[in-house]
């Protein structure tokens, strides 16, 4: 398998699923969007079912391997602190769409779609007994992600100097408080 080809169909994918959410992604959009046939989409994904995890993991892949570069360190050897601030700074910093936004919000009513979100949250997020830098970290990623959802639907309206003071107060949080 290509994967220049799978990756011009995940791409695809993800606008189709961007204009229409990824319940209404189908094969036929897919393969018409990439410009390859019907039967060249099915050798690289079988099914609708097939194609949509794809376009999940595809999204989410991209997300985790900006919070390594973020990291700049083997994950192994991070701190869950230093976890939660890649993610936060990734998170806040990502240049949203609807098409990320549909697809999460389509991913919550399937489970094999939840998963794979659950699955990057548990890498990065830590779980931890809440002492105050647990606390801390637990709100820099909800902040982190509440931005994300206000950027993707169009309703932060915050100006760049707001916006900045927003994302340094989450990244002192994602930190936690000073020794």
């Amino acid at each position: 398998m290509r994967p220049s080809s799978r990756t011009a169909i995940l791409e695809a994918a993800l606008r189709v699923a961007g204009r229409r959410g990824i319940g209404g992604l189908t094969l036929d959009a897919a393969a018409q969007e990439a410009g390859v046939s019907k039967g060249g989409l099915v050798y690289h994904f079988a099914s609708k079912e097939q194609l949509m995890l794809a376009v999940v993991e595809h999204l989410i892949a991209g997300w985790e391997q900006a919070m390594l570069t973020e990291l700049g360190k083997p994950f192994d050897e991070a701190t869950a602190a230093e976890r939660v601030r890649a993610y936060t700074r990734v998170i806040t910093g990502l240049t949203t769409s609807r098409a990320d936004l549909a697809i999460l919000i389509d991913s919550v009513h399937e489970e094999s779609l939840l998963e794979p979100w659950r699955g990057l949250l548990r890498r990065w997020l830590e779980e931890a007994p809440p002492d105050v830098s647990a606390v801390d970290r637990a709100v820099a990623r909800l902040a982190a992600d509440g931005l994300w959802l206000a950027d993707a639907s169009d309703t932060s309206n915050y100006d760049a100097d707001m916006r900045a003071a927003i994302t340094a107060r989450i990244d002192r949080l994602a930190e936690g408080p000073a020794l």
